[in-house]
């Protein structure tokens, strides 16, 4: 027992010690972001939680140990104790490297979820494939770097030391057991090791689709970053090979694509089209003498994080949406309206190419599709009818390709404020929304009609930085909301630049309609996403962005329902209504003033929502959950044939963007 007591009962005392660490991580993460949740009633699926999260902690420390293992069976058979000597000091500087990643990752992870509300997955990649240098900036304003690096160091110091303490040995003199032992202990070691490593005995072994709760949070704590972290390598790697991900066959629509445009336009399959079956999706806008004549410029504004989840609690004393307020007011706004994701590059794509993001896709603009042009693009009607048409960026529209991407998809400009004004002020992400404003201005002035400008902010972006010389206006915050909030510094910043950007596009539109182009110019703006640092107990409020629209009168429909649901795909189907005549289009989405209110639907990632259903649909895991929706609340359900409708409709969504983007394109 000499032996037993040497070498494996230290290294088994130092990998318990490695998951109480990951044990009291799970703890604070808890305890941090269940702040503002309610999770009275939730008291067994805590300790569920808990437990299903020691499971994955024990499977990441067996996959890390599973190199050490494999040499120790192999020293231990063989029988040479010298080696031994070898093993463990090798052993300590092994730990001290992949534990000490480990526990940095978790750090990572605690920022990230803070941020996105999900743990470490595919949008990692952003930090390369966005703008590296305005991240780099946002990270150094807004964290202490120092202190960071430093708490980095303090991990693998900490590691190395226990490591080091717990694995020094006095003398290696023991016995070992005879042969057939040692062969039998490595079997059931081994055994043991593939058991922890699968953390399950069932026919599955423990992923990130394990669910132990109908509360969501309650499930991602559970999860251990690696695991979320894992995914987003192996989507990523499927994603960059030359065909990506196989959509169509995911959705289970292989060799049947004729199918998907059936099911989504609820059509006989015989009606869509053999050769050409997205000519289906082709519809035409009757002639109008009016909109001919008038030939009104479009300006859509997609605003940096411009969420619903602020505008509820706006006051005089805690005036968040300042200027803006009157305009929402007076003219159209659609509250029961979705982003597509939780980043920015959903929203463009959506905006720009009229289909469905499919999830977890890589990102268009950086991928071979990017330099191609295609049919459904927003901009090919305006283009048709001799429009001018504009694509603006806050700051270097090189920012993931999107300048490149947006001229050929037939944009005839693309204009970097960043660049054309450099006497700009600016913060980390380019020109300060007033200045970018006054570029869309200028730019609307060169000629008095025919203009469609596509218009991309930044400002309200972190670290949140705003105009030194802009007076911010009463910021009160009220309990109801300071009850969420888990870090009062940072969301005051958040929300002072939240303000800033309402003002200014306030004081924007309040511009054009003093101006000559109040009576022939319609401005549409929405929000790339939400975004929020403190919880929100109901995840259909946390996904919803505002879709505002100013439409002259002459323009402007006499009876409209703002309740209707939508998303960014409906965009640009209801500004082909509003401002072409007798021209054709091509868009998965609705235009969100026609009469069929029932067939409109919000989607933001793997969900899809009606008035009184939803569906989650993770088309990797083929994992579904169905929900009910009253009074903005989810509830988990049975399936019903509404879900059935629903489901169907987002996979077909999904097949058809992606038959669109690989097929279309020339």
């Amino acid at each position: 027992m000499t032996f037993f007591k040497t070498i494996p009962l230290k290294i088994i005392v130092l990998n318990f010690i490695f998951l109480l660490f990951m044990s009291l991580y799970r703890f604070i993460f808890f305890v941090y972001f269940s702040k503002g949740i309610d999770l009275s009633g939730f008291r067994l699926d805590i300790f569920k939680s808990f437990y299903m999260g020691f499971r994955f902690d024990l499977s990441a420390i067996a996959a890390v140990n599973a190199p050490p293992v494999l040499l120790f069976v192999v020293l231990f058979i063989i029988g040479q104790k010298s080696y031994f000597k070898f093993f463990s000091s090798l052993l300590k500087y092994y730990y001290t490297f992949f534990i000490g990643t480990i526990l940095t990752l978790f750090c990572i992870d605690f920022d990230f979820y803070s941020y996105f509300k999900d743990h470490l997955n595919i949008l990692v990649f952003g930090f390369v494939e966005d703008d590296t240098l305005a991240l780099i900036k946002t990270f150094y304003e807004n964290y202490n770097l120092f202190l960071i690096c430093s708490g980095v160091v303090f991990l693998f110091l900490l590691v190395f030391f226990l490591s080091n303490k717990l694995l020094r040995f006095k003398e290696y003199n023991f016995r070992l057991p005879k042969i057939f032992f040692r062969v039998f202990i490595s079997v059931v070691l081994l055994f043991s090791l593939f058991l922890m490593i699968r953390g399950s005995v069932g026919l599955q072994p423990i992923g990130v689709y394990s669910d132990i709760s109908s509360n969501t949070f309650l499930n991602k704590t559970a999860i251990n970053c690696l695991f979320t972290l894992q995914r987003a390598f192996e989507h990523k790697l499927k994603a960059s090979r030359d065909d990506g991900i196989d959509y169509i066959l995911k959705t289970g629509y292989e060799n049947d694509i004729r199918q998907a445009f059936a099911d989504f336009l609820d059509k006989d399959v015989e009606d869509i089209p053999k050769d050409n079956p997205e000519e289906s999706l082709v519809l035409r806008i009757a002639k109008n003498k009016k909109i001919e004549e008038l030939k009104p410029n479009v300006i859509l504004i997609v605003m940096e994080s411009f969420g619903n989840d602020l505008i509820k609690y706006n006051s005089e004393k805690f005036n968040v949406l300042g200027k803006l307020k009157e305009h929402f007011d007076k003219d159209i706004v659609f509250y029961n309206f979705s982003s597509e994701g939780s980043v920015t590059i959903t929203a463009i794509e959506a905006t720009l190419l009229n289909t469905v993001v499919r999830p977890n896709s890589i990102c268009l603009s950086q991928s071979k599709y990017a330099y191609k042009s295609y049919p459904l693009a927003s901009v090919a009607p305006y283009n048709q009818n001799n429009y001018k048409s504009f694509f603006i960026y806050g700051d270097n529209t090189s920012w993931r390709n999107f300048g490149s991407f947006a001229l050929n998809l037939g944009f005839n400009e693309v204009l970097s404020a960043g660049i054309i004004k450099k006497d700009f002020p600016r913060g980390p992400w380019g020109v300060y929304d007033e200045y970018l404003f006054d570029l869309v201005f200028e730019t609307l002035s060169k000629s008095s009609n025919g203009n469609f400008i596509y218009v991309l902010t930044t400002t309200n972006h972190p670290p949140y930085t705003i105009h030194d010389r802009y007076s911010v206006l009463p910021l009160e915050i009220p309990d109801s909301l300071k009850n969420n909030i888990q870090d009062m510094s940072e969301a005051k910043k958040r929300f002072a630049s939240y303000q800033y950007s309402n003002e200014m596009l306030g004081r924007f539109i309040s511009k054009v309609k003093s101006s000559k182009y109040a009576s022939n110019t319609i401005i549409a703006v929405t929000g790339d996403h939400n975004f929020n640092n403190y919880n929100i107990e109901n995840f259909f409020d946390s996904i919803r962005v505002p879709f505002y629209l100013y439409v002259p009168n002459t323009l402007k429909p006499k009876e409209y329902d703002n309740t209707v649901f939508g998303c960014h795909l409906d965009i640009m189907p209801t500004l082909y209504n509003l401002s072409l005549s007798d021209v054709e289009y091509m868009s998965e989405g609705k235009n969100l003033f026609s009469k069929k209110s029932e067939d409109h639907v919000m989607i933001y990632g793997d969900y899809i929502f009606n008035k009184n259903y939803a569906v989650c649909k993770d088309i990797f895991s083929q994992k579904q959950t169905f929900y009910t929706l009253n009074n903005s609340k989810l509830t988990i359900s049975h399936e019903t044939n509404e879900h059935k409708k629903l489901l169907k409709k987002f996979l077909s969504m999904v097949a058809i963007s992606d038959y669109l983007i690989r097929k279309t394109g020339k």
